[in-house]
């Protein structure tokens, strides 16, 4: 747990993301490894249905609540936001603002995330950067490299 300015304890968001077998489709939520596979539990996009027995909650999982996932789709949430205070994941592509061609691709190195810059789709050497000092206002998320690996070819930008 991490503590705010005023010592009170904050719980930091962890989350994944992961692109379902059955439909390609992106699911946000919880990863769970199960019997060599991978899930991710997403619960209701509404409400969940708890009750309550003998002083315990217990959920209700339904089918649609969980999806199986591609292991080679799964990415974390860095817990940072970009310029457009969209949410920044393992695997995304990010693109400096009003710089088209700079690119950075994040990804886990060690004890945190970072970025490897790209220009004009040529990875720069020894060109790696801690998340936490280049994404809030100089970068945005233009894609990720499981739907858009051009993007770090400089083939094409978002604009």
């Amino acid at each position: 747990m991490k503590t705010n300015r005023q010592n009170q304890k904050v719980m930091r968001q962890i989350k994944f993301r992961g692109k379902r077998l059955d439909s390609g489709e992106w699911v946000y939520g919880d990863l769970l490894q199960v019997c060599g596979g991978y899930i991710i539990y997403h619960g209701s996009q509404t409400e969940s249905d708890e009750f309550e027995d003998d002083g315990k909650t217990a959920i209700y999982l339904y089918k649609n609540e969980v999806s199986a996932v591609h292991p080679d789709t799964i990415g974390q949430f860095t817990g940072l936001l970009d310029r457009n205070g969209d949410e920044i994941y393992e695997d995304d592509i990010l693109e400096r603002y009003n710089e088209q061609g700079v690119t950075m691709h994040v990804n886990w190195f060690g004890p945190q995330f970072g970025c490897i810059q790209h220009w004009d789709g040529v990875n720069g050497e020894g060109s790696w950067y801690p998340l936490d000092n280049y994404c809030t206002e100089e970068w945005e998320v233009i894609g990720n490299i499981h739907d858009n690996p051009e993007l770090l070819n400089g083939e094409q930008s978002k604009s």
